[in-house]
């Protein structure tokens, strides 16, 4: 008998080397991106429900699952993630392969999860196919969501391009931190989701480094895509609204269309023109809602910026569009100042977005009726 249990155990030793499988391997427990119990913020394409897209900075997923590990399936080699457990401060990460650690060794219990895109969408798609959790580990129901949405569109400054430290070599997006942008962080401030609709070097009606005349992707082409793509085919998929509702879109742009002068400057009936049809254009994707303009963020895009983003305005709720603001950012002086900046009188480091979520709180909230 004792021969024929040690044979046994050998057959089965043998079998499990020959699987490939482990013999004290646990089972993971696998959630699919389509699980009724994980939140997505910002825009997300889940017409596959095996893999949810996203290209758009600071999207994000919320989650509250058991368990001593949670994994990422996903494919994205361009971009950066951050990760929150528990309320911890967000941890950079760089996805690897087709599955990245967010975290291990937990103490057993329910933990909650904050996952978020840190670049901005042109740097690349990612590709989500859910999450692993340790072999018996489960998704618990989420935290309700916020009553309060608010979306955000602009340039490399919306985007929060080069918020996260010194350019030492590294590439362009590594020190770029779209969560910690004014965006985020004035939603925060005030109890609310958000959605980024941000593209560096982009302009109203000319790009940073386009030619005269421009022919390429801006603002009001790319706004009414799911993701972002620098590809003008027709194949994008058309954001839907009802797919994340917003409140209010705050829109921040111009600082792009003033910064090439040498190569050109647009005129005064350019640029409100391309702004007007901007504003039209954010409009028909979300009717009714709040649309609030600011002055270009850099105190160096002067008076004329902030006259003709005002000129735009003026000419839509002239016409009879309801529920367009302005706001002034630089007057009667400059918001920021240059210990502010990046080195460039450009780009605002942290100080600089928060300097700007600070002034932008109250006046959002004013308009938006929010106490």
């Amino acid at each position: 008998m004792k021969k024929r249990i040690l044979l046994a155990a050998a057959l089965l030793s043998m079998g499990a080397l020959c699987t490939g499988v482990p013999q004290n391997a646990s089972a993971a427990t696998m959630i699919a991106p389509n699980d009724a119990n994980l939140q997505y913020f910002g825009r997300w394409d889940k017409s596959n429900a095996q893999e949810y897209q996203c290209a758009q900075g600071a999207v994000y997923i919320k989650a509250n699952f058991t368990g001593t590990s949670i994994k990422a399936k996903m494919r994205d080699p361009n971009d950066k993630w951050r990760v929150s457990i528990d309320g911890s401060a967000l941890k950079k990460i760089k996805p690897k392969g087709s599955e990245t650690v967010l975290a291990e060794n937990l103490k057993p219990g329910t933990h909650k999860l904050l996952f978020v895109r840190s670049t901005e969408g042109y740097m690349g798609t990612t590709k989500f196919y859910g999450f692993e959790l340790d072999d018996g580990a489960k998704l618990e129901k989420p935290d309700p969501l916020k009553t309060r949405r608010l979306e955000f569109v602009g340039d490399s400054i919306t985007a929060g391009a080069k918020n996260d430290g010194e350019l030492k070599g590294e590439n362009y997006n590594d020190i770029e931190d779209n969560d910690q942008a004014y965006g985020p962080k004035v939603s925060r401030m005030l109890g609310a989701d958000y959605s980024i609709v941000a593209k560096s070097g982009e302009g109203v009606v000319h790009n940073w480094a386009d030619p005269w005349p421009s022919n390429q992707v801006h603002t009001a082409d790319h706004y009414v895509w799911t993701m972002y793509s620098d590809r003008k085919s027709g194949e994008h998929s058309l954001w839907d609204a009802k797919d994340f509702p917003i409140d209010a879109t705050i829109v921040a742009m111009g600082t792009n269309d003033f910064s090439k002068p040498a190569q050109h400057s647009p005129t005064r009936d350019e640029f409100v023109a391309g702004y007007v049809h901007l504003i039209k254009t954010i409009r028909s994707v979300n009717p009714g809602k709040k649309i609030i303009c600011t002055e270009p963020v850099p105190g160096w895009v002067g008076k004329r910026g902030r006259a003709w983003v005002k000129a735009a305005v003026d000419q839509v709720t002239g016409e009879g569009m309801k529920e367009v603001y302005f706001l002034a950012i630089n007057d009667p002086q400059p918001l920021l100042e240059e210990s502010d900046y990046a080195h460039d009188s450009t780009h605002p480091l942290q100080t600089g977005h928060q300097k700007i979520a600070d002034y932008l709180k109250d006046k959002i909230a004013a308009i938006m009726g929010w106490k």
